[in-house]
């Protein structure tokens, strides 16, 4: 982990007067009630495309939306019966290893297709607490996100709100300063074109455009994009299997258990912020028209 963390800073340009910067910043700030852990700030920095100011703004927008979106940034304790229970009709991975580009591939693979089971809000509650970590343990150019359709039927799609996905797109890329480098459907059924047009409403053209579909059983159009080498044994590599994967981060996300369970009462204080206070409204656009993600 050090030797990428340090390949990256330098491939990146990130000064260490950025991050001092940036930290003195952060213990300024009086509406701010934690201590931010220094690889967070850098992957801010790296996610920002290096602007200062623009990391300045999603470390304000990290603490501030646990607030405004609680369904999925409180009560996450690792343990809790909620997320225990996900692992038992879904796993969620992150690929130990890079692409060549030096993009980080997740994985998402429901294990059963029973739609009662299916609890979007709590999916990605656990995806954002896999972020949390990846803040601080993890460096990448950017993510491959690869959703297998098999288990999927149209009562699955049905649960994704148009509430859900916005509230979801800001966090990952206003808060989370996700870089999104390409979205991979597999194993898509017949019905895959109206995931397709939901998902886009809420993407700008050029992060829609990274859009890929990959009709079931046809893996080769996949592997041309993301190569084998590092995929698992379950779509075609040779690394490891899915529920392998998946069993090791579960742990990972539980050896961090202690660190959700303080950040329950972790949130930006509005009384203190200067200037007006975020509305949830002003934020996700729920009174007018959507926003689009931002896309680097």
């Amino acid at each position: 982990m050090e030797y990428w963390r340090d390949w990256f800073l330098e491939q990146n340009a990130v000064q260490p007067s950025m991050i001092i910067a940036f930290w003195d910043f952060w213990h300024l700030s009086e509406n701010w009630t934690s201590n931010t852990p220094r690889k967070q700030l850098e992957w801010l920095i790296l996610g920002s495309k290096m602007s200062l100011e623009r990391a300045k703004q999603k470390l304000d927008m990290y603490y501030t939306i646990r607030r405004l979106v609680p369904e999925l940034f409180m009560n996450r304790d690792p343990r809790d019966s909620g997320l225990t229970d996900l692992h038992d009709v879904t796993r969620y991975v992150i690929l130990p290893k890079l692409t060549p580009e030096n993009c980080r591939t997740c994985i998402l693979q429901p294990t059963v297709n029973d739609v009662n089971k299916f609890d979007p809000w709590l999916l990605h509650k656990y995806m954002f607490m896999v972020g949390d970590i990846r803040m601080v343990e993890d460096r990448s150019v950017g993510d491959i996100f690869v959703y297998d359709l098999a288990m999927i039927s149209l009562g699955h799609v049905m649960k994704l709100t148009p509430t859900l996905l916005k509230k979801c797109e800001v966090a990952a890329s206003e808060a989370y300063a996700t870089r999104i480098r390409g979205i991979h459907f597999i194993n898509a059924p017949p019905f895959v074109d109206r995931i397709v047009t939901m998902v886009k409403s809420v993407l700008k053209p050029k992060l829609a455009a990274r859009m890929h579909v990959h009709a079931v059983g046809d893996l080769e159009s996949f592997h041309r994009l993301v190569p084998k080498s590092i995929l698992p044994k379950d779509y075609g590599g040779s690394y490891s299997t899915m529920k392998e994967i998946s069993d090791l981060l579960r742990k990972k996300v539980d050896d961090w258990r202690d660190w959700f369970l303080e950040q329950e009462k972790v949130f930006a204080d509005e009384r203190l912020r200067p200037g007006p206070a975020f509305d949830e409204n002003d934020l996700f656009g729920f009174s007018g028209s959507f926003r689009k993600l931002a896309v680097d």
